[in-house]
Formats: structure tokens, sequence, C-alpha cells
């Protein structure tokens, strides 16, 4: 509870080519739903805030029963500046949701933040 991780921390990603349906079917086996769907949110919250890896960009997405519940987080490079958001939806409502998210962080300060920690890390 002390901190919010970076977008999709410790998921594992397994990839396959679309046109070999037994890869596939093997990699599909091994999908856990709620993982995909936590790191997909995450991952989207981080695209739209145009961060990498070296932004302070935190996200975590968490899934009970039927409810996504996000946090996440933009800080300024000193850490003296945060921008936090905290929202729960269906989890069935999932898809741009993390853009949802992330919107409401650049709308509240985060587009001029942004552009201040591109500045200083260029």
């Amino acid at each position: 509870d002390w901190m919010i991780p970076a977008p999709a921390q410790g998921a594992m990603v397994v990839v396959s080519m679309e046109n070999d349906p037994y890869s596939t079917e093997a990699v599909r086996k091994l999908n856990d739903k709620k993982t995909e769907i936590s790191t997909h949110v995450e991952r989207e919250f981080l695209q739209v805030l145009e961060g990498g890896c070296t932004a302070p960009i935190g996200a975590i997405a968490t899934i009970h029963k039927d409810s996504l519940n996000f946090e996440g987080v933009l800080l300024s490079l000193d850490g003296k500046q945060k921008i936090a958001v905290k929202k729960s939806i269906t989890t069935q409502h999932y898809k741009d949701f993390g853009r949802t998210c992330a919107q409401e962080i650049l709308n509240n300060g985060g587009s001029e933040m942004m552009v201040e920690i591109k500045k200083e890390l260029a």
C-alpha cells in the first residue's frame, strides 16, 4: 500500500503467431484472463500518458469479483508533485478504461507535467 508499481510490473507475456493455430491454442491455455485485463488497462494508461520506463508513472489494476479497480499516478521527477486517479468499473467494460483514467490525469495538469518530464529526460 505504500506505493503504486510501474504499469504491468511482474506480468509475464507469451507471444505467438496469429496464423499458427497450434501456438495460439497453447498460449490460450496458459492465459489468465484477470491478468490479461489488468495488464491491458495498465499498459493502455501508460501508452496514453506517453510514458516510458524512465517516467515516474505508476498503475495497478485489480479485479475483485466483477469489479475492476484502478489506481494510477504521475509524479514530477523530484517527487514534489503528484496527480492521481482512482476509479472502479465492472470488469466487462475494461476496454478503454486505461485511456479514461489517463485522460483524467492529463486533464488535471498531467499534460504540462509530461512536457516537463520529457524536457528533463531529453
